[in-house]
């Protein structure tokens, strides 16, 4: 393990997440814990650690897609998350503006779509490395990283990471790079340490493929490259929203062919999507957009809010602060970091712990504006009756989710855990009911998928 620097320090958070919605997510709680000023009651401003730090640290945390603007954009955004190359770009700016070869490392953090863009970042890297501001303008220099990124979503092999052409860029342009063969020295990965909760390939509009249906626009490169050193990621294992696919955390075999060098450490956690991110949702925003918006918000009838399970979602923090931990040696990206988890663990388990709703994708329209109205005017303006249209279908799909590997890592949540006070299990502690099989009794559990019982019973047949 490479000696720790001065740490730069970028969060990205989930869609629809920030202080507009009122959401207090894993990621936000992160850059709170960090010092991060997230004081502004709006997501216009930019949120960043106060100036001189002490520590010398630099630390960036950007809301998520679909946040703001006007209330249209909010939910276009972030239905499509059309302005997730923006971010994209911003964030690796944010890193070509600081980072001096050396002297810093990186470590970034992200949810959902957050966590799918600083996967970009990191592409964006691996393909042309960390640009630098040498006697370049600040117009040249956002010029420059817009390129990179349009260089890095390429699809032709010049703009490949290894043709001649982007080590040509990365040799004049960038920081030296691991990998690089003409490199000076022996860089280390310039970013340390990736931390991940539940990254999802849902990007962009979906398009209609004859005969399969919609199809999602996926990363253009899933496997996480050399400059990452350490990648921790939380994976749901209840979510069943199909167009909620994860996107597991690889190394390219051709060039880590030994698994246990790829410095990878994924678990599959229980909860769904927003239960490990602490998502908390509500259509109308309480902070941003205009008057009548910020009115409605407060209209608790107009709109029901989609509460995440606490119980899980500090499950899946403390496990992330036990990671950051491991890699923190100076403790300069959290101090007191024992004392933050053992102050969480204490929570789960208090009488008044908060559960959440539990999966609600079978019921997601009851939380639309005006609920079971909005339900009922939805299915009368699609001529549905009382029936679910295909479009309905499509776009809410439910399936239960596929753990690929059968060596995977699966938090055992059914049993109680030494490390949570009075050995008590996060089943219980969780609200979490076992299923039957039945899937109409199932369907009335607080969390109905089987993916777990499916991934046992594999490897039970199969002997592994």
């Amino acid at each position: 393990m490479s000696a720790q620097l001065k740490p730069i320090i970028l969060l990205c958070d989930g869609t629809w997440c920030g202080r507009e919605a009122s959401t207090k997510t894993n990621i936000y709680g992160l850059a709170d814990m960090i010092g991060v000023d997230i004081t502004s009651s709006t997501d216009v401003d930019e949120h960043f650690i106060p100036q001189p730090d002490p520590k010398g640290r630099k630390a960036r945390y950007i809301h998520g897609v679909g946040l703001g603007s006007t209330f249209l954009d909010y939910v276009f955004n972030g239905i499509t998350a059309q302005d997730i190359a923006e971010q994209c770009i911003d964030a690796y700016r944010y890193i070509v503006n600081n980072y001096v070869d050396g002297e810093y490392e990186i470590w970034m953090f992200g949810l959902s779509r957050g966590a799918y863009t600083i996967r970009c970042v990191a592409g964006m890297i691996n393909n042309c490395g960390i640009v630098k501001r040498d006697n370049l303008s600040d117009t040249e220099i956002n010029l420059l990283c817009r390129e990179v990124y349009r260089i890095y979503r390429s699809p032709y092999e010049v703009d490949e990471p290894q043709s001649t052409q982007s080590q040509q860029f990365r040799r004049r342009a960038s920081w030296p790079l691991i990998g690089d063969n003409d490199a000076a020295g022996t860089p280390i990965p310039p970013i340390r340490f990736m931390g991940l909760f539940d990254t999802v390939g849902s990007l962009g509009i979906p398009t209609f493929t004859g005969g399969i249906g919609l199809e999602w626009p996926k990363f253009y490169d899933q496997n996480i490259s050399s400059v990452v050193e350490n990648v921790y990621q939380t994976v749901s294992l209840h979510d069943r929203l199909y167009v909620f696919q994860p996107c597991l955390a690889r190394r390219d075999p051709n060039k880590f062919p030994d698994p246990e060098k790829w410095n990878i450490h994924e678990k599959w956690f229980p909860g769904v999507h927003y239960d490990l991110g602490r998502q908390r949702f509500k259509f109308f925003r309480d902070g941003g957009g205009n008057a009548l918006e910020r009115t409605l918000a407060k209209l608790g009838f107009v709109s029901k809010v989609i509460e995440p399970n606490h119980v899980l979602a500090d499950l899946a923090l403390t496990w992330m602060l036990e990671a950051i931990k491991e890699y923190d040696d100076k403790g300069l990206i959290l101090s007191d970091v024992d004392e933050k988890i053992k102050d969480i663990r204490d929570g789960m388990t208090i009488e008044k712990a908060k559960i959440g709703d539990g999966d609600v994708y079978n019921r997601i329209l009851k939380y639309a504006p005006f609920g079971n109205l909005g339900m009922w005017i939805w299915r009368t303006l699609s001529g549905s009756g009382g029936q679910v249209n295909a479009i309905y279908e499509l776009l809410f799909a439910l399936r239960d989710r596929h753990i690929p590997d059968n060596d995977a890592k699966s938090y055992d949540y059914q049993n109680p855990d030494p490390q949570i006070p009075n050995d008590m299990s996060i089943q219980v502690l969780a609200g979490i009911e076992n299923t039957t099989g039945n899937k109409e009794e199932d369907e009335k559990k607080r969390y109905p998928s089987r993916a777990l019982d499916a991934w046992n019973l594999r490897k039970k047949v199969t002997g592994v």
